[in-house]
């Protein structure tokens, strides 16, 4: 076994065969082991994150076991080669994680497979947080009842970001991952093969301001057959309480199932937005997995209530 850290970004090689490892992983287990965010810093320009490479021969090789990545703000992921299972990679990996990033570290396990929690509990972690992903098939949709004053339309690149980025920080200003997006982050996504400004929905009042958003995904490769995502939904503070939360839900739904012609809609939403959590069970969602993120059991605190989505 043999180890490297490597800085970002990773050569472009190097990182392909990450995520070829990735995808062996989820066609074995059923769930991603790297989020979107890590696939698309794999080979950016992002200062401050660390790759960690863990070969069953020498650096560099073709015999890559496992790979772990450790963001600046101490968030963590790691994936292990199913073949490569159940022989250390994982324990080192999270060692390397641990010594590089101290307390600070958070690390997710999803899907929160068999062994996770072991490894976790052998390593001195407990659980921080929880994210839920939530499905739904098809169903008649409610009609969406806007607030006074309040107009829909679709996002415009270029000319919305901005104000894009101005409220989903104030909708998520207490979100780890969704409220520290940066123009960079933005326009990273908006480059995806995915990307559809048809599905992305921008709540406006009568001078155009935004004061909400529903932006949609649509997953073509992954699965038996395509599937929607509620890929974020946002609400400014001002607006919060309103109900345009629900009426953006409904309407990404709306556009997911009948102009798309997808039966199945999924989503992730934090443990602790509880208010997001009952709009989406009171809508037919119901929970088909669970995240968890690791932390030093010392550093493990009750998280505030984030509630942005209401």
């Amino acid at each position: 076994m043999t180890l490297e850290v490597v800085p970002s970004p990773l050569p472009s090689a190097t990182a392909a065969t990450v995520t070829q490892l990735a995808h062996a992983a989820a066609q074995s287990d059923g769930v991603n082991p790297l989020s979107e965010h890590t696939l698309l810093h794999l080979d950016g320009e992002h200062p401050g994150d660390a790759h960690l490479l863990a070969y069953a021969g020498e650096p560099g090789s073709s015999d890559l076991a496992g790979y772990a990545a450790l963001g600046p703000d101490g968030s963590a992921e790691l994936v292990v080669d199913p073949q490569y299972r159940r022989q250390g990679f994982g324990t080192a990996l999270l060692r390397v994680l641990l010594d590089h990033g101290g307390s600070a570290v958070r690390v997710w396990a999803h899907g929160r497979l068999a062994g996770s929690d072991e490894l976790a509990e052998r390593l001195g972690l407990g659980v921080a947080r929880e994210l839920y992903f939530l499905r739904r098939t098809s169903a008649p949709v409610p009609a969406a009842v806007w607030p006074d004053g309040i107009s829909v339309r679709t996002f415009v690149p270029g000319q919305d970001d901005s104000a894009w980025l101005a409220v989903n920080a104030a909708a998520f200003a207490h979100h780890p991952e969704q409220g520290s997006w940066t123009q960079a982050d933005l326009a990273d996504r908006l480059q995806q093969p995915w990307f559809d400004p048809a599905g992305f929905f921008l709540a406006v009042t009568a001078d155009d301001s935004v004061a909400g958003f529903h932006w949609t995904k649509v997953h073509e490769d992954e699965g038996d057959e395509p599937f929607g995502e509620v890929y974020v939904v946002g609400v400014s503070p001002d607006h919060q309480g309103t109900g345009l939360g629900k009426a953006l839900t409904l309407e990404g739904i709306r556009h997911l199932q009948e102009d798309r012609g997808l039966s199945s809609v999924v989503l992730y939403v934090d443990g602790t937005n509880t208010a997001a959590h009952t709009l989406y069970t009171n809508l037919g969602f119901t929970t088909a997995a669970l995240d968890v993120q690791f932390a030093p059991v010392n550093e493990v605190t009750p998280s505030s209530p984030d509630n942005s989505a209401s």
